[in-house]
């Protein structure tokens, strides 16, 4: 998959930096102080996107969103479970006189 059209979109949307895959074996210290000033480094291997390195911050401001999205999900889901089998008290009766012909 061509992911370089990809990089283009999302360098709009945050604060990216695209650097070879290789530079980071030979000039750690630069691409770490890229990290600090971007939001994110992507990494390349011959044009195409490989890695992206975030600071300990992103990452964990990620994880956090990531971990609010899912407590939401199944606070969602639990509520549609919820509100499909909650009946009325009327509903209940009814269906038990149906049931055993009450």
């Amino acid at each position: 998959m061509d992911n370089n059209g990809y990089i283009e979109r999302v360098q709009y949307m945050y604060n990216l930096h695209v650097r070879p895959e290789r530079e980071l074996r030979n000039n750690f210290s630069e691409i770490s102080k890229l990290n600090q000033q971007w939001d994110a480094v992507v990494l390349t291997n011959r044009g195409k996107g490989t890695h992206i390195l975030l600071s300990f911050d992103e990452f964990t401001e990620y994880e956090e969103y990531r971990h609010n999205r899912y407590l939401m999900q199944k606070i969602k889901e639990t509520k549609e479970d919820i509100d499909t089998r909650l009946r009325s008290h009327e509903d209940v009766w009814q269906a038990l006189s149906e049931k055993y012909d009450v």
